[in-house]
């Protein structure tokens, strides 16, 4: 079965112009993905009118929602959407100490006829911490691999393509962008994107049909980084 991922650091919905959810919305509508991954998600701050945004988003998009906290006494992290209900979820901290909370969600889909493991996380700012936390996530939260099923890391890694970080997660997994992107990879900064921090890896169950970052009307007005989407086919 085709399936269309997305996975986009929405900056708690400051843009260009400022505040703009509804622009993050219609951002994720416009490109219609089955899962999508959020980091640097509000649920219910002050400073964005106390709203919960991934269940808001996951309400206008009509489809289910899957929080994954990290900070902020639980009000601030990352979050999982899908077009399908999950059988399981675990938010696994990535925190090194002492610097800020991090946090990796996994959640399995409930996905027709292929089960479907998808984590989502943003890793840290420190080169030392984030080279913890990837060697974490594969060894400890991925874990072993299973041929039989497919699994979907997403996230925001704050590490460019050729990074030590970068290499040790396609040790395992493969970027889609480098297995069919087309275009400018830059995701960061939407005022004029350079960098590429933002990724989707998959394991062997999935085959890339293509990957491309996002840029339509919405997309660079809802927050400072440019969403990813990768269209993939899932199964034998």
């Amino acid at each position: 079965m085709r399936l269309r991922v997305m996975t986009y650091n929405i900056h708690s919905a400051f843009g260009r112009h400022g505040y703009d959810l509804d622009a993050v919305y219609r951002a994720i509508e416009h490109e219609a993905p089955d899962v999508v991954a959020l980091q640097e998600v509000d649920f219910g701050l002050r400073r964005t009118g106390y709203v919960d945004q991934a269940k808001w988003l996951a309400k206008q998009l009509g489809l289910h929602v899957f929080p994954g906290p990290t900070r902020r006494k639980g009000r601030y992290g990352n979050a999982l959407l899908s077009r399908w209900p999950a059988t399981f979820t675990r938010n696994h901290d990535l925190t090194v100490w002492p610097q800020p909370g991090r946090a990796c969600i996994e959640v399995h889909l409930d996905v027709p006829k292929e089960p479907l493991r998808c984590f989502v996380t943003h890793f840290g700012l420190v080169p030392q911490e984030r080279m913890i936390q990837a060697t974490h996530v594969i060894e400890r939260i991925i874990g072993p691999e299973k041929p039989d099923t497919a699994v979907l890391l997403m996230g925001d890694f704050n590490t460019i393509p050729r990074s030590r970080v970068s290499s040790q997660l396609r040790g395992r997994l493969t970027d889609a962008f480098s297995a069919a992107g087309a275009g400018r990879a830059a995701t960061f900064h939407t005022r004029l994107p350079r960098l590429r921090f933002d990724y989707i890896y998959f394991s062997e169950r999935l085959a890339p049909l293509s990957c491309r970052v996002a840029i339509n009307q919405w997309s660079n007005r809802g927050s400072d980084h440019l969403p990813l989407i990768a269209d993939l086919h899932l199964g034998s």
